[in-house]
Formats: C-alpha cells, structure tokens, sequence
C-alpha cells in the first residue's frame, strides 16, 4: 500500500478515536450539565461541534425568499397565435386634382394635421379667372331666359307654363353655364390640398415652386390613431375565433409592451396555399408607437371555458415522477413568511402561460384540488424541500390578486 493511502488511513482513525472520547465525555458529565474537563484540547473540539450544531439550527430558520402567485378560478382562455403586419386603420394618398404651381407648402412629413388643415396651395389665377368667366355666361344666360319667359305668368295652363320654361332653359343653354360655373368652382377648390381626416404626413412630395400636373402625388394622410393587423390563422383554428374577441399584440421592436384589442372582422375564405385565413385585429395606438409595416404576434382568444382552476406554467415542477407544486403556508394570516407545503396535482388543458388543475381521474386521496385564492410558487422553487421556511418577496403585489375568500 502507498505512504498516502497509510496517512490517509491514520488520519481517519485519529479522527474516530477523537469523536469516540467527546461521546464518552458528554455521557460522563454531571447533572447540572458541565462536563468535567481537563483535557484542553477535548474542550476545544466539544466546543466547536457545539457551534456547529448550532449554526446548523440556525440556518434551518432562515427564510428563503421566492416569487409567489395566487391560483385562479376563472376563464380558462386557450389561445390562437398568428403572425401579422401593422397597418394604419385609415390611409389617404393625396394627388394633385388640377394641374399649377405651388405657391405653398405647409406640410412636413411626421406633422400632425387635423381634417381640413392646408397641406399645400397651387396658383389660383387661372382657376379665379375660369370662375369669373363661366359666372358672366352664366348671368347672360339668365338674362336671356327671363326674357324668354317675360308674359309667361298670363298663361293659365299651368302645366303649359312649365313646358315653355323647360324649352326655354334649354334654347339659352341655361343648365349647361350653370354646370361650366359648378366646375370652374370646384377646380378653384381643388387647388387647396387639404388632409380629408386627422392624421399624420406620410411621402409629401411637393415643395414651394413646384409644378404639378393632374394626378401626381402630393402627400399621404395615415391615421395612426388606431391599428390593424391583418393575422394569418390556420384553417383548423379558424372555428374558434369570432368577431368581438380580445386579442393581444407584441412588436419585437416594442419589448416588454403588449397591446390589446379586438378582433373587427373574419374572412370567411381560405388561401389554398397557406390554408390560413385573415383575421383583423384592431387595437388602439393613442401615442402613435405602432408604426405601420411592425411585425407582430397576435394572440386571439379562441375556447373559453368558465369556472375553471388554473397556476401558471412555471409553478409545476416534478417529484418523484409526479407533478407538484409548492403552497405557501403564511406563519399567520397576512404574513409573507411560512413554509412551501409540497402538493401533489393532476394537470388538464393548457395555453402558453397557464395549466389547468383538475382532480385525479383515479380520485387519489394525496392529490390537491385548489378552490382558487391559494398561493403558489413559482420562482426560486426548483430545490425545495416539503415545509421548507420560504418568504414571499412579491407578497404586496400578489395580495392584490387574491379573490374574495381566498385562503392567504
């Protein structure tokens, strides 16, 4: 045998022989519970055993601190999940009705308008002079049909009356100037480009001086006062999704936001190629964060089954082949120290976030069947032992989540 493994033996009987005479010291001390020293060194090791043992109790007092949650008795929702773009809710592309010079230009693109604000404003003279001229036809054609029609209120006949007057309008051309006036109006009008309803400018491509012609593209109003996602939905989960459920919606380039809305409509037609179809979700973007083309997520409640027992995903864990979690037992009501009571579940359905808890099918004694309201946890559980000391670090925050007649 090698030196190492004869010191190595030495030593551990050095040891055992050590532990054998503190053994016999503590059985040999007195009634009133000193023990009769002498040795020194034997004292020294008695006494450090002691603080040992002692640190030992002391640390099984500590609470170890995890993140609670309360088991809820409500809606079990399960969940569609698609993907989708962001798209304004109304978008308006402004082109140039008449053609002319612009002679000013107010809009910039990110700018805030209201329906009616002036965008841009072409010349106007030959629209005012068109306007000018077409009201003096007009006026000499109303001059020339009133003569027409000068003694007509002698005649009786009432309904030969107004067969000469309509005869009348139309020998001095009456209808057609006031038509010529109307769309020489119209095209002064149109040279105010004006935003048709509040919004924000998007691609304004004209500028003070420029020219433009009948047609071209002025700017573009978007609404992003509101947001809709056209979501792909398979054709299996289509069933389950209806007009008026909520949906929510995340955004890679939004994190840690979520989005809620509803969906507005369903289209009843599916793609043969991707067999999905669309489904709009619209959702509110009062402070305009959404921009239009964002990617994003889209979670649209399909099943939705009442009066249901469910903890969240992370709270189960596994014990002995079983499925487990651990219940927080306060010291005394309204505390957020106690123990983590180690309860044996059975697991139903279950979405992204959330599993049911339902009883055994074989009616096992040692499963536990929540009520709802108990607190559960579901982090800094993974080692833990049955009645360990625990506290409950978000204890104020969950509390808050505790239903009438909830057990914590």
């Amino acid at each position: 045998m090698k030196s190492r493994h004869w010191v190595t033996l030495v030593v551990f009987l050095v040891a055992g022989a050590a532990l054998v005479g503190i053994f016999l010291r503590l059985n040999a001390e007195d009634e009133d519970g000193t023990a009769a020293t002498g040795d020194a060194a034997t004292d020294s090791v008695v006494a450090a055993v002691e603080g040992t043992a002692s640190a030992a109790a002391f640390s099984t007092e500590i609470a170890i601190p995890v993140e609670g949650a309360a088991i809820r008795r409500d809606t079990f929702v399960m969940w569609v999940e698609a993907t989708g773009r962001a798209a304004p809710r109304r978008i308006a592309p402004l082109h140039a009705e008449v053609e002319g010079s612009v002679i000013e230009a107010t809009g910039r693109e990110g700018r805030y308008v209201r329906e009616g604000d002036v965008l841009a404003r072409l010349d106007t003279t030959v629209y005012v002079l068109r306007v000018r001229q077409a009201r003096g036809q007009l006026e000499r054609a109303q001059a020339e049909f009133q003569d027409k029609i000068l003694f007509d209120d002698e005649i009786q006949d009432l309904e030969d009356r107004a067969a000469r007057e309509r005869l009348a309008r139309v020998r001095v051309g009456l209808d057609e100037r006031e038509a010529v006036l109307e769309e020489a109006e119209y095209e002064l009008a149109k040279t105010r480009i004006v935003a048709p309803f509040s919004g924000r400018i998007a691609n304004m491509a004209v500028d003070l001086g420029s020219r433009v012609n009948i047609g071209d593209s002025v700017a573009t109003i978007v609404d992003l006062s509101q947001i809709e996602i056209d979501a792909e939905v398979l054709h299996t989960e289509l069933p389950l999704v209806e007009v008026g459920r909520q949906a929510t919606v995340i955004f890679a380039a939004l994190p840690g936001q979520v989005f809620h809305g509803r969906v507005v409509s369903v289209n009843p037609l599916i793609d043969p190629d991707s067999e999905s179809a669309r489904v709009t979700v619209r959702l509110a973007n009062p402070e305009s964060q959404i921009i239009p083309g964002l990617p994003g997520v889209v979670r649209i409640a399909g099943r939705q089954l009442e009066d249901r027992t469910f903890v969240p995903k992370v709270a189960i864990v596994e014990r002995d082949r079983r499925q487990v979690v651990f219940v927080f037992e306060p010291n005394e009501p309204g505390s957020e120290t106690g123990s983590a009571q180690w309860k044996y579940v059975t697991t139903g359905l279950e979405n992204d976030t959330d599993v049911e808890i339902i009883p055994a099918a074989d009616g096992a004694d040692d499963t536990f069947v929540p009520v709802g309201g108990e607190l559960i946890i579901v982090d800094g559980h993974a080692t833990l032992t049955h009645d360990a000391r625990v506290r409950i670090e978000n204890y104020d925050q969950i509390r808050q989540e505790i239903p009438a007649g909830g057990r914590n």
